[in-house]
């Protein structure tokens, strides 16, 4: 494909809106870790993950006003916009989560541990996958497969935690309102590795309607 100036700077910017999403990703991590251990600078971290949305989504309207302006054909810029949704829907959920922990501050039971942080490993990793997808999704359609395919397999398997997480929470002798709120939090973070599969099939979509 021939790429103008436009196009090529909306390329730019969708790997910079990456980059900026993967950022909140990381600062939830540390939000988590740093909450688990009891440290409170979870509080800074939180902070650091709402910056992170607010810059992911200032590149989202940046990527929509270029292509107002013209970039890409008239039937190709929906595709795009839904695209830079679908990745900022991402960094709107790390927030999301931030605030579940900052504002309710969950009681979190020791055998959860590793479970919420290998939960969240496995969104980061789905997200990761994704950047594959999205790095040649101009260039090599089999890597773009690919890499649809490592979100996919990353995501089935933080299904799979996010069951056995909750099986698990439901079987040991915490109240039942402790169970509901710690429940809620277990699929916040789930949650982030669905919509990483959802802008990686989104991607795919795009691709599929291309002409040969």
């Amino acid at each position: 494909m021939i790429f103008n100036k436009k196009e090529k700077e909306v390329e730019k910017l969708l790997m910079e809106h990456y980059a900026r999403v993967n950022e909140a990703l990381l600062n939830l991590k540390d939000l988590i870790v740093t909450y688990l251990q009891d440290d409170r600078k979870f509080k800074e971290a939180s902070l650091l993950v709402h910056q992170s949305e607010q810059a992911a989504d200032a590149i989202k309207q940046e990527i929509e006003a270029k292509l107002y302006a013209g970039a890409f054909l008239p039937i190709n810029r929906g595709d795009y916009i839904m695209l830079a949704e679908f990745i900022d829907r991402i960094a709107n959920q790390a927030e999301t989560t931030a605030n579940l922990i900052v504002l309710t501050r969950p009681e979190i039971p020791d055998f959860l541990d590793n479970d919420l942080t290998l939960l969240l490993d496995k969104a980061i990793f789905s997200f990761d996958g994704f950047k594959g997808a999205l790095e040649n999704m101009n260039k090599d359609i089999e890597a773009v497969k690919e890499s649809i395919s490592r979100v996919v397999t990353f995501e089935t398997e933080a299904d799979r935690l996010e069951w056995e997480t909750i099986k698990k929470l439901f079987k040991s002798d915490l109240d039942l309102a402790r169970k509901l709120h710690l429940r809620e939090l277990v699929e916040d973070i789930a949650f982030i590795s669905d919509l990483a599969e959802d802008a990686a099939e989104r991607l795919g979509v795009m691709i599929v309607k291309r002409p040969l």
